[in-house]
């Protein structure tokens, strides 16, 4: 999967994710959002994405998971 252009900032988020499960299992879990060029309001008072960047979002977690869902053992 070739993203032109991307930065990638690590980044804690306080609250709580659906991970915290797998990671109390021994299994590693890492957190991804597509917000591109807009502020962080996760779980704010005014939390909200812009339409495009909504839609945009559901092409780039289709193809995410058809590029993991297809990775070969090596």
């Amino acid at each position: 999967m070739t993203i032109p252009n991307i930065s990638i900032e690590p980044e804690i988020f306080p609250a709580a994710t659906d991970s915290r499960y797998l990671r109390k299992l021994g299994i590693p879990a890492l957190g991804i959002s597509y917000l591109k060029n807009t502020p962080i309001l996760l779980h704010d008072h005014d939390e909200r994405i812009n339409e495009n960047l909504f839609l945009e979002g559901i092409e780039f977690y289709t193809d995410l998971i058809f590029h993991l869902a297809n990775i070969q053992d090596a």
